[in-house]
């Protein structure tokens, strides 16, 4: 890779992530090869742990729990029933258009709380401040088969009823950003995540909102990792179905000129990664999710060569890792912080750092789930 940096870390623990799923986690949690990131072994093993409120990218889906949605039928009549579809730890395995897939069933939720803490942060940082959401659906929303629809909840009534509960936070539509190219290459067959393709559509809505410039997706440098099998192995009680159909996994550098500093989570320059600076970390296929930062344990501060004084703060789950590549061509300074590992009262760090605009950006299973409780707990408390 022409612009990555390779970096060695251990072997994740697959059986062990797998017990503390995350349903919107960056670390792979594949068997079938090593990951690297700028982290430690422990910090990524612990970026994936629900034991505790700020770690779980979803309290009220996980595995043992998304059977039980939409219906009131009894345990054996809740799976899903055809051909290829086999449903294990709250994840679908079935085949769509002559390759196997993964999709994690969606339990659905009012994001009242997430919607309150965000209108909780916007007081506190006053008018001077420009707050957005964006949250976005997972694979389920767009590429459930029919039939299966009783056992996944609805997206876009979640997505909604957050939007509608907003008091002068800026709503993005993710959910129709995304609908609009559903027959493109926009997620991940075999990992939760979505592919970079779709963080560069969403992207694109957000800066089309913010009146922030965005170059078309020709002007970047296109990388490819094959051989691509991510955490729906794992997920799935590795089913061989996904293990033997992997895919490719495909991300955009862009041209404008930039450098990334690494922070620790209460904003301290961390001196392990005090020589990297990209955004961008050489991974095996079976880390490739991880490309972007190499995980989520960290404060990334990007300084780019637009002058236009604008400064945005991204605060997010995994999900929002792939956007990042995609701003750096829109403002000045960029701040990557995740709502589970932060460490420091946010809207002074939003003050103290002259930031303009700040972008919750995360997948609706956070947004409905317990990393809410993190934007609470992390961000508004001092």
């Amino acid at each position: 890779m022409k612009s990555g940096i390779r970096i060695t870390a251990a072997i994740l623990a697959c059986t062990s992530i797998l017990a503390s799923f995350s349903a919107c986690g960056s670390e792979n949690t594949s068997g079938t090869s090593g990951s690297s990131s700028p982290v430690s072994s422990n910090e990524s093993v612990n970026s994936d742990s629900a034991t505790s409120e700020t770690s779980s990218e979803d309290s009220s889906t996980t595995p043992s729990e998304t059977s039980d949605i939409s219906t009131t039928e009894s345990q054996e009549n809740k799976k899903p029933v055809g051909v290829d579809g086999v449903q294990t730890n709250g994840q679908l395995v079935v085949d769509i258009d002559g390759h196997t897939w993964g999709i994690s069933l969606y339990g659905g939720g009012d994001g009242a709380n997430y919607a309150s803490y965000l209108n909780e942060f916007k007081e506190k940082v006053g008018s001077s401040v420009n707050v957005f959401n964006m949250v976005i659906p997972t694979a389920g929303a767009y590429y459930l088969p029919e039939g299966y629809e009783q056992y996944n909840a609805s997206h876009r009534d979640s997505i909604n009823s957050i939007a509608n509960q907003l008091v002068n936070v800026i709503n993005i539509d993710g959910y129709a950003a995304l609908e609009a190219h559903t027959d493109e290459y926009i997620y991940t067959r075999t990992d939760h995540h979505w592919m970079p393709l779709g963080a560069y559509y969403a992207a694109q809505a957000f800066c089309e909102v913010a009146q922030t410039p965005v170059k078309d997706l020709s002007t970047y440098e296109v990388e490819t990792i094959e051989g691509f099998v991510g955490t729906m192995y794992a997920f799935t009680d590795y089913n061989e179905r996904i293990k033997n159909d992997p895919e490719q996994f495909t991300y955009y550098i862009p041209s404008t000129e930039y450098t990334a500093t690494y922070y620790t989570t209460d904003f301290k320059v961390d001196e392990s990664l005090s020589a990297y600076h990209s955004i961008f970390v050489e991974q095996p296929a079976s880390g490739a999710y991880s490309t972007f930062m190499g995980g989520d344990q960290k404060i990334v501060k990007i300084e780019t060569a637009n002058k236009n004084g604008r400064k945005l703060c991204i605060f997010k789950d995994s999900y929002g890792n792939a956007e990042v590549p995609f701003f750096i061509d829109s403002f000045e300074e960029i701040y990557v912080c995740d709502v589970r590992y932060f460490d420091v009262y946010a809207p002074d760090f939003v003050k103290e750092n002259g930031i303009t605009d700040v972008l919750f950006t995360m997948c609706t299973f956070s947004a409905v789930g317990e990393n809410a409780e993190g934007i609470k707990n992390n961000l508004l408390t001092q």
